[in-house]
């Protein structure tokens, strides 16, 4: 039973070292002893004295557990100062943290300069003075915690309307590109309309003649003075084909503006 008590103590004081070293029982963990615990039952495996180590414990469910020499509770909660050994340098109940913290800080004044002349006058008594101001320290960051749920919910509102804000932006940025795109095609389908009135003059001259018979009608169109008349449909096809490439251009480059 000592021995066993020795190793858990030498234990602990691995796990209180900066890097601790790995545990006792990790040089258990052999391919044989693999083996053996994967072939053999449960309770057999919990009954030999190497092989319930390959199994792992159940994870906690209340209380507390230790890991690295530091004690943490299963429930994530803000300990109390009875629960740390700490003494409570504040009323309890309702109270005014911030009055209650720039008293800490007082103290902590007072204190640093009680230790100042305890070091002058019996350095042996560093110790009563530290603890005190280790103290009051704790007590004003345990003041400090309990706003902790607090501040994570006003941290949680600030991003979300942070978000809002940014997707406000780019919905409006998106509307007001969508309007220019709306009046860039508007002009570009005037523009069209003006540049086929211009371009095709004999248009309107060709339907109202009436000298071609059917079977010229077949064929290639000419002019009194003997020019050849393009139809209409073959200009404002060849047109349409150039205005539509000249606004996909246009739209392409607008939507590479807005991303």
């Amino acid at each position: 039973m000592a021995m066993q008590d020795q190793a858990q103590q030498a234990a602990g004081q691995q796990l209180d070292a900066l890097y601790p070293a790995p545990p006792d029982y990790y040089s258990l963990f052999t391919d044989a002893n693999v083996e053996r615990a994967t072939s053999s039952s449960l309770a057999t495996v919990l009954d030999d004295h190497e092989l319930r180590f390959l199994v792992p414990p159940p994870p906690p469910s209340s209380g507390s557990y230790t890991m690295f020499g530091r004690t943490w509770q299963v429930n994530d909660r803000l300990p109390t100062l009875a629960e740390q050994q700490i003494p409570q340098l504040y009323p309890n109940g309702s109270i005014d943290r911030v009055a209650e913290l720039k008293k800490l800080n007082h103290s902590v004044i007072f204190e640093f300069l009680e230790l100042v002349d305890v070091l002058i006058k019996d350095p042996s008594q560093y110790d009563t003075q530290t603890d005190r101001l280790r103290d009051i320290f704790v007590n004003a960051h345990h003041l400090i915690n309990e706003y902790r749920d607090h501040q994570a919910k006003e941290t949680l509102k600030m991003m979300l309307r942070q978000q809002i804000d940014n997707k406000r932006q780019a919905t409006e940025a998106t509307l007001a590109k969508c309007e220019e795109l709306k009046t860039t095609i508007e002009s570009l389908k005037q523009e069209a309309l003006d540049m086929e009135t211009r371009l095709n003059p004999a248009t309107e001259a060709t339907e109202k003649s009436q000298d071609f018979d059917n079977e010229e009608e077949k064929g290639d169109h000419w002019s009194k003075d003997g020019n050849k008349i393009i139809p209409s449909v073959t200009l404002s096809t060849s047109l349409k084909a150039r205005l539509y490439n000249t606004g996909m251009k246009n739209i392409t480059a607008s939507i590479q503006a807005l991303t």
